[in-house]
């Protein structure tokens, strides 16, 4: 697998996405005082300096403005406790999702892979975190043969034609153990169907964001309980009401 660079995509609209769904997710399986294994196959690095031009123009800097109608959402409330002087930086997905966990006063143990030695090192003594460098893909399989059921996001940089196969394939896996599974790309990466996994689609125009040549990205989801799928549908409604009307 390619290294890929996600530094100048950072923050971009299928990141909001993306984080917006995750964050939801696991506010709803971090209980206080209990314990809970998040994976992820493709991490890239804690955090992301936000430089113009990037393409977190599009993105988060178009919801910054509407932040004071949005920090109730767990995702907006990270980025702005972290941002305390104007939107400067943004989380990746795995801080994020640490970040969560103390909020909640949850244990987190975070498993998290990537295949380029410079993300390795930019993880280096973070507490809860377990770093592997190597193929992502084969990673989490290998762990869901020895951990308990968590929560995974699938993230694959798609710079190698398999990636959307073996995402897949994963995906399903993952379902069948017991975890509770995102997968996230880019509407015009979807080259499988979906089948009987919840999806959770947005056109980023109708959030108020520029995608670029995209013109939106897909969430699907699988092993959630009704509940979860119910928050999920329920809460990224509520934040496309408030993106779209400002």
């Amino acid at each position: 697998m390619r290294h890929y660079d996600h530094r100048g995509h950072a923050g971009n609209a299928g990141d909001v996405w993306k984080h917006f769904l995750l964050l939801e997710a696991a506010s709803c399986l971090l209980i206080p005082d209990s314990s809970l294994v998040y994976a992820e196959s493709h991490v890239g690095r804690p955090k992301y300096a936000l430089r113009t031009p990037g393409d977190w123009v599009g993105g988060i800097g178009k919801c910054w403005p509407l932040l004071p109608h949005l920090k109730n959402f767990c995702y907006f409330e990270i980025l702005a406790s972290s941002n305390p002087s104007g939107l400067k930086c943004y989380p990746g997905s795995a801080s994020l999702v640490l970040e969560a966990a103390k909020m909640r006063a949850a244990n987190l143990r975070a498993e998290i892979w990537d295949v380029d030695p410079e993300v390795a090192v930019a993880w280096q003594g973070r507490s809860n975190v377990s770093f592997h460098l190597e193929n992502g893909f084969s990673g989490v399989r290998s762990l869901l043969d020895c951990s308990p059921p968590g929560l995974l996001l699938i993230d694959p940089p798609y710079v190698d034609a398999e990636d959307a196969m073996d995402a897949q394939k994963l995906l399903g896996k993952a379902k069948e153990m017991g975890w509770v599974v995102l997968w996230w790309f880019m509407m015009e990466n979807e080259t499988i169907p979906l089948g009987r996994y919840e999806r959770f689609e947005l056109e980023f125009a109708k959030a108020g964001m520029d995608g670029g040549r995209w013109k939106g990205s897909v969430v699907a989801v699988a092993g959630a309980d009704d509940e979860l799928l119910c928050r999920l549908h329920e809460q990224s409604e509520r934040f496309i009401d408030i993106a779209w009307n400002g």
